[in-house]
């Protein structure tokens, strides 16, 4: 009896063990299974969060460059609305490109307010480089101008403006002609022309002058920059089409002698940049923007059609016959002599605003959506 107990709780031990050991075995399969399909299952979490990225990249790569394609390419991109909207534009430069990685964009522009073709919506949507992904941006732009607020007047300047010989300072369009932070006096025949006529002379000064204007003179140089160009000095240096730089006298004449429609940025970090000669820069369709930032002297036969902004010069002397049409500001002092004319033009002013080399597609803040 004894041993035949002990056979049964052996038996019993047994069974025990077995049963034990198969829960286990069922464990550690399932703990198996479930971690393959964990790790499967992250792999593909971790895949497709790559290819998101991905897609979200390729979109980011689409906006960049289609703005920048719009500033370049929008004579095209808004040339023949319909209805008020411009019509879809597709090439190989904004339609499916492919990337280095094979992800892809393609760009679309459109403009949400009919009939207004300066604020453009550029939409990009990227693609994984194996189409399982999209994601989509968009961003509002501008279109704007170097010269953000062009003058009202013929002449500005921060500091004194004297004007003798056959200077004459026109605006036939308003009865203002100077704004000066300092002193304006008027010598020999020089005179301002409005609208009605002759209006200020060397005997008098009329309304059409306005100076000793604190706002101006208490201005500090870059604020009164960018008081009409939006932006600082060295922002606009860097979107010009020309820029030059001399430490010494430099005589410009030849090498600004017919240009016309461009930007010209002028460093003279020392000596004076002059103008002498027969020369015409710029032209009614095609005016300038020219910006000389050192000592300046105009003489000789010079005409310039577009917007002179003197940057640092403290007097910048006119000489000879000197006519410049569209606008004149300094940050300095100017001494008129000789036969200078300077004649306020909103149609010049206008005309190199919205010449293509000086404007641009700026991103409208809080504006961009990923959605």
């Amino acid at each position: 009896m004894r041993n035949k107990v002990k056979l049964m709780t052996r038996g019993h031990h047994g069974a025990a063990i077995l049963v034990f050991t198969l829960v286990l075995v069922t464990l550690s399969t399932l703990i198996i299974l479930f971690a393959a399909n964990y790790g499967r299952l992250n792999d593909k979490s971790v895949t497709n969060i790559n290819r998101h990225y991905q897609a979200f990249e390729a979109a980011q790569a689409g906006m960049e460059f289609g703005i920048n394609y719009l500033d370049e390419n929008n004579a095209a991109i808004l040339a023949s609305p319909a209805g008020g909207y411009i019509l879809p534009y597709s090439n190989s430069s904004t339609n499916n490109v492919v990337l280095a990685n094979n992800s892809r964009y393609t760009i679309t522009y459109s403009n949400p307010v009919a009939n207004n073709y300066t604020l453009i919506k550029v939409t990009s949507v990227g693609t994984s480089d194996d189409g399982t992904s999209t994601h989509t941006v968009s961003q509002l732009v501008q279109f704007g101008s170097v010269v953000m607020h062009p003058p009202t007047v013929p002449v500005t300047s921060k500091g004194d403006i004297t004007l003798g010989g056959n200077s004459e300072i026109i605006n036939t369009f308003s009865n203002n002609t100077i704004q000066s932070g300092g002193d304006v006096q008027l010598n020999g025949s020089s005179s301002t022309i409005t609208s009605s006529g002759v209006s200020s002379t060397s005997g008098y000064t009329g309304s059409d002058i306005q100076e000793s204007i604190s706002s101006i003179s208490d201005m500090s140089t870059n604020d009164y920059f960018s008081s009409y160009f939006g932006l600082p000095p060295s922002n606009v240096k860097n979107s010009v089409q020309h820029y030059y730089s001399n430490s010494g006298s430099t005589n410009y004449s030849g090498t600004l002698s017919g240009m016309a429609g461009t930007s010209i940025w002028i460093d003279q970090t020392g000596g004076t940049a002059s103008f002498n000669g027969s020369v015409t820069i710029g032209s009614i369709e095609n005016p300038v923007l020219l910006v000389i930032d050192g000592n300046v002297q105009f003489a000789g036969n010079l005409t310039v059609y577009g917007y002179v902004f003197i940057l640092g010069s403290s007097t910048t002397d006119l000489l000879g016959n000197v006519s410049i049409i569209g606008g004149m500001t300094t940050t300095g002092n100017i001494n008129a002599t000789g036969s200078i004319q300077v004649s306020y033009s909103p149609t010049v002013l206008s005309n190199m605003q919205n010449n293509s080399s000086m404007r641009y597609y700026a991103k409208v803040p809080g504006s961009w959506k990923d959605f």
